[in-house]
């Protein structure tokens, strides 16, 4: 059964400021990155927030929903 995180801003940041987001996509199958999340991600001027904007992650963004 594949593998499919759902992943907030939190291990972005933190592995896009040691440029390791490649290490989410080496242990799942399918990362998925919430709208919301993308969002907040790339309203911050960080390293962080770069290396998410270049990164090849493969992302399903999703909506909330109530």
């Amino acid at each position: 059964m594949p593998e499919r995180w759902v992943v907030n801003a939190s291990p972005l940041i933190a592995l896009g400021s040691i440029g390791r987001l490649d290490l989410l996509t080496s242990l799942a199958d399918e990362v998925v990155i919430p709208e919301i999340v993308a969002e907040e991600l790339l309203r911050v001027a960080d390293e962080a927030a770069l290396a998410f904007s270049r990164s090849p992650l493969r992302r399903v963004i999703a909506p909330l929903r109530n």
